[in-house]
């Protein structure tokens, strides 16, 4: 036995705006927001000279014996500008980063320079698990944000 008939609209445009808004989002903001600490994670890999695998290996003794006899007159750093002269291009949905410097990969990478040396892998341009950590708080408020502002 059927006493009444029950009608119910249900409103469910807001999943279709915010559907829309995260199908192409526009992350800049908070890619600006992580450039900074971007930029200080590979200072700290530089400062600890460390890699994702572990500490970069040491200098050869030849390039302390080379350093050491005076003809390099500054004090210099293990791996130059190369962990500083780093690049940040912020599109709408990534955040890239890049070494500047051309010569950068055989660092990285590890292997025979230009003029014979042999360079042991010094891997500097990654990111720790402390700002990835970091990063994913900031994008999830920054989709977030866009899920309410749709």
């Amino acid at each position: 036995m059927i006493e009444g008939l029950v009608t119910a609209r249900i409103d469910l445009s807001f999943m279709d705006r915010a559907r829309a808004a995260l199908s192409n989002p526009d992350l800049r903001p908070a890619w600006k927001q992580l450039s900074k600490p971007f930029r200080a994670d590979l200072k700290d890999h530089r400062t600890k000279q460390e890699g994702p695998d572990g500490t970069w290996p040491r200098l050869a003794s030849s390039t302390k014996l080379r350093r050491a006899s005076g003809r390099r007159r500054r004090a210099r750093r293990l791996l130059g500008r190369l962990p500083g002269a780093t690049g940040v291009k912020l599109e709408r949905a990534r955040m890239l980063g890049r070494s500047l410097v051309r010569w950068s990969s055989v660092h990285r990478d590890g292997g025979r320079a230009g003029h014979g040396a042999v360079i042991p892998k010094r891997d500097f341009l990654w990111v720790s698990q402390q700002f990835l950590d970091h990063a994913s708080t900031v994008i999830a408020k920054g989709l977030a944000y866009l899920i309410e502002v749709s």
